[in-house]
């Protein structure tokens, strides 16, 4: 029979992985009766705590866990992959290896996988969060334990962060197309519960109100291709003249639909996407993007944590990345 997992009791228990830990840890406060109910599930089914690795805590193991979210049908887990590439070059000039974990966007995979990385003692962990407010993700963190947010930042966030400026790359996309000549600017995007389409959001709509009576045609749905077709057809009831594509997913479920019915871009429509994916290069025409500097993330990433497994007590460091807008032919 096989060793009980920490996961096993905090399933019996009826609690999250990291309950368990700062039961067996004392690194947070957890009630009576929670405690209580840990314990028992612990003593039925014979669980003990790996207390040699958490001995060792204070002994540095040169690896940096880095949690990552992407489904398996997601185009961006090449942006994603880009962060990892930048991480990795550089913790290995100072002698680190990284451990890289998917949470395919699930909180309960993102908690296991922070308990998994604090368990298998890393010295430090960069993520990008699921959670939408830092509150609720600090329940799950140790508060010791070197944490850099990267891409997706929490409100209310209280540690490290690296981040690009969403908000800023789509207000200066929409103020191109209206420099281009564009007047009916719609704009599809998805997920409103993660920072990054908040602030993409919120940039449309501040470009839109530079001039009055200027409509805001706002699409939201799923982030997948699905949706994004589905969206197309809507969007095209609308007499738009330009399109802002916000999410990668949708992207691809909107370039679909209009090749099939044929609607030219830019002719009929112009359109301009977030992320310079390799398929918005090899489409006809290929489509002008807002490009994010991925790989400048992850370098930037690596020196934060290693900085901060140096200086534990610094100050909190937030460092916000420009992204680029790239004209193509779509545009």
């Amino acid at each position: 029979m096989s060793q009980p997992k920490i996961k096993d009791v905090a399933r019996a228990a009826g609690v999250s992985t990291a309950t368990v830990s700062h039961v067996i840890n004392k690194t947070r406060y957890v009630s009576e009766e929670t405690t209580v109910r840990v314990l028992q599930a612990m003593e039925e089914l014979n669980y003990r705590p790996n207390h040699a690795a958490r001995s060792l805590r204070s002994a540095k193991t040169y690896t940096i866990g880095l949690i990552i979210p992407f489904r398996k049908e997601d185009t961006s887990k090449s942006f994603f992959m880009s962060i990892a590439e930048g991480i990795e070059e550089t913790l290995r000039e100072y002698g680190y290896h990284l451990i890289i974990s998917n949470s395919k966007e699930d909180l309960e995979q993102e908690i296991e996988q922070l308990q998994l990385l604090n368990d298998q003692i890393t010295d430090g962990i960069i993520l990008a969060s699921t959670y939408s407010e830092y509150q609720t993700l600090e329940k799950h963190i140790l508060k010791d334990h070197p944490l850099v947010l990267i891409d997706r930042i929490p409100e209310e966030n209280q540690r490290d962060s690296v981040s690009i400026d969403s908000y800023q790359g789509v207000y200066d996309a929409i103020k191109y197309l209206k420099k281009k000549g564009y007047k009916r600017i719609g704009y599809a995007g998805a997920n409103l519960t993660i920072s990054t389409a908040k602030q993409r959001l919120a940039g449309y709509q501040d470009a839109q109100k530079d001039e009055p009576d200027v409509e805001n045609i706002v699409f939201i749905g799923e982030p997948t291709y699905e949706s994004g077709y589905e969206m197309a057809a809507q969007l095209l009831l609308h007499d738009l003249d330009a399109i802002f594509i916000a999410n990668n997913e949708v992207a691809t479920g909107i370039i679909y639909y209009f090749i099939e019915n044929k609607i030219t871009i830019p002719d009929d429509i112009a359109v301009i996407v977030f992320d310079n994916f390799k398929w918005t290069r090899i489409v006809s025409p290929p489509l002008t993007v807002v490009d994010q500097p991925a790989y400048e993330m992850g370098i930037e990433a690596a020196h934060m944590i290693l900085s901060r497994i140096q200086s534990p007590d610094k100050k909190m460091k937030k460092v916000v990345l420009q992204p680029m807008l790239i004209e193509r032919g779509s545009t």
